[in-house]
């Protein structure tokens, strides 16, 4: 697991570190988003994280107050019978007095509705006074509240019901008489008042109020079946939290729900209010600022994302105008000018790119002219060489030709002969100036929209004999699209001829020429693409030796006894005045291949492709 997280990381990892380093955009859109977000995410984070602990405080403090009240009511309601009793007690002779006795807790009960019963017992435990009839001497000697009071000390019972179910409960206080407990006096407190007292504590549409005992058992809840069946909540994981007075904030499973709970103990009686509150609720209003705080974070940060793609693009708009004017320079359109609607930098830069074409222009017509130049002087160097043996033997012919000229006996075919000569040798030095004109002026190109695969096919047409001849057999395998261009189909023709005269004889004795096309794409810009044709010759010659593949393209230059090493450079000349190029691979015994790239027309898909693909071309076939 750990593996495949470490691997999932590094993964995600390279594709943001690839999506960073692709364009400059991406990275100016990650800077605007962190230093225009991010600030406002933390302090959203600091927002949610400090409303989070206010509201805890809040709403703890909020319980605890009410539990609080709750518990200071309680413990006035069970004070109030407390102090009753507590003033009768002192009332001298009262346990002497049986009239008197019985007025005064008749008294008590008719106008405090709080006790269901008054009564008063003698030290023997005997009940001598009661406002419930049927209970005059009821012996009460051994029950707690009559023992615990004898001591001297009051006395306060537990939880106990009567027969129809209200909840009761029995407080007593010493009767004293010359500081001799003499008697007890008793009551039972009816806690009704208390059930619709501790009913009544509610917060919010879940929140409520129950009672518990010291020991945990339930006094007051609104389910009064916890109540009747005395349920013990001691057991609760809360409950020892809640009667140590535990300060901090802390959530608790109460039947199944996620709820706050506060605790506030009774001193008098030694009971605790609990006020328990359903998280969820308490925490809707939090909940409802967090996710406005979350929305809002959101929104700022797609407004940044907006604005930041806004900002970037017209950033970003004046670097692709230098890009594209770059690979207009690059592509040898060193007329174009990058315009720039701005004042600023990049306004400044553009013109500098601009000076900088015009400066290469200049320097490209200067380089031109020195490599002509350098032409010339090899050529010149060449043509001096050459031009000497005609020169001789013109010289020498016409020599011999005057003084055979008056003499009758040479034949006239013999002087013819020498005439023969001398012409044949002023041909060879036409050739030598017409080359000569063909390097140091190029050719002007004839540029109409013309199919390419049209000239290939003838020009196999008019070498097919040739290399049939040589035991040579042509391959053809052509794209299947229509490669239509702007090309000069004369010259073109004269490139491919020369291309295929010099590979059919760089195969030795029988062998194979291969003839390709393909259609490539090159992407210029975010939207345009350039499309280009790639013609591939290959044969399965001797090939040629790597120290000099660099050289085949220089005037001059042939492996060949009877080549005039021209062919290769002029058409390198005219591949390149068409915008194009043309490159060689080779390996000796491995063949050569001749790449000649042109740039095309949109290609079309053809509706069926050439009938000759992939046929020979050999014994007359095309």
């Amino acid at each position: 697991m750990s593996f495949k997280l470490n691997t999932g990381l590094r993964a995600l990892q390279r594709n943001f570190e690839r999506f960073l380093s692709r364009k400059i955009s991406n990275r100016l859109l990650i800077t605007y988003i962190m230093l225009g977000a991010l600030p406002l995410v933390i302090a959203s984070l600091l927002l949610i994280s400090l409303t989070q602990d206010t509201v805890q405080s809040y709403i703890h403090e909020r319980n605890r107050e009410t539990a609080r009240r709750a518990s200071n009511e309680i413990s006035l309601f069970v004070k109030e019978p407390f102090t009753i009793l507590q003033t009768t007690a002192l009332t001298p002779d009262l346990l002497e007095r049986d009239v008197f006795t019985q007025t005064i807790i008749n008294k008590i009960k008719d106008e405090h509705g709080i006790f269901s019963k008054v009564f008063m017992l003698n030290d023997s435990g005997l009940v001598t006074a009661t406002t419930e009839f049927g209970e005059e001497f009821q012996n009460f000697s051994n029950e707690p509240f009559f023992l615990e009071t004898m001591l001297g000390s009051g006395h306060i019972s537990d939880i106990y019901f009567s027969p129809s179910r209200f909840p009761l409960l029995t407080i007593a206080e010493p009767i004293q008489k010359f500081n001799q407990v003499a008697g007890v006096l008793a009551a039972e407190i009816d806690l009704k008042t208390i059930w619709t007292l501790v009913d009544s504590i509610t917060i919010g549409k879940t929140g409520f109020a129950f009672l518990l005992s010291a020991d945990g058992q339930v006094i007051a809840h609104r389910d009064k079946d916890k109540v009747f069946r005395r349920e013990d909540f001691s057991t609760n994981e809360f409950f020892t939290d809640l009667i140590t007075n535990q300060e901090d904030f802390v959530t608790y499973l109460v039947e199944g729900e996620e709820s706050i709970l506060v605790y506030e103990r009774i001193p008098q009686l030694n009971w605790g209010v609990v006020v328990q509150q359903s998280q969820t609720e308490a925490f809707t209003l939090a909940s409802q600022m967090q996710s406005r705080v979350l929305y809002f974070t959101m929104l700022t940060v797609l407004i940044a994302i907006v604005l930041g793609i806004l900002s970037i693009q017209r950033l970003t708009q004046p670097l692709l105008q230098l890009v594209r004017g770059v690979r207009e320079y690059a592509s040898g359109n060193l007329e174009h000018q990058i315009e720039m609607k701005t004042q600023d930098e990049l306004a400044e830069l553009a013109q500098e790119f601009n000076s900088m074409a015009g400066s290469l222009k200049k320097n490209q017509r200067e380089l031109q002219r020195m490599e002509r130049l350098a032409a010339l002087s090899r050529f010149a160097s060449l043509v001096s060489h050459e031009i000497r043996n005609p020169l001789n033997s013109m010289n020498i012919n016409m020599q011999i030709l005057k003084r055979s000229f008056n003499r009758p006996e040479i034949s006239p075919e013999r002087k013819t002969k020498y005439l023969d000569v001398i012409s044949s040798e002023i041909t060879r030095i036409n050739d030598l100036v017409t080359n000569f004109l063909t390097i140091a002026r190029p050719p002007e190109l004839n540029l109409i929209r013309t199919d390419l695969h049209q000239i290939l096919d003838e020009v196999i047409i008019i070498q097919k004999a040739h290399a049939r001849s040589e035991g040579v057999k042509i391959r053809r395998g052509y794209a299947s699209d229509t490669v239509t261009g702007m090309f000069d189909y004369n010259q073109l023709k004269q490139v491919f001829h020369n291309i295929i005269i010099n590979a059919v004889e760089a195969i030795i004795e029988e062998g194979m020429l291969s003839i390709k096309s393909k259609v490539i794409e090159k992407k210029v810009s975010e939207t345009d693409m350039a499309y280009m044709v790639r013609i591939e010759f290959k044969d399965n010659g001797m090939g040629i030796p790597g120290d000099i593949i660099t050289e085949v393209f220089e005037f001059y230059h042939t492996t060949k006894r009877t080549g005039s090493g021209l062919g290769l450079a002029i058409a390198k000349q005219i591949i390149e005045g068409h915008k194009g190029s043309i490159y060689i691979k080779s390996k000796v015994g491995g063949g050569t291949s001749v790449f000649i790239e042109l740039p095309i027309d949109k290609p079309c898909p053809k509706e069926q492709n050439d009938a000759v693909e992939n046929k020979e071309l050999d014994k007359g076939s095309v």
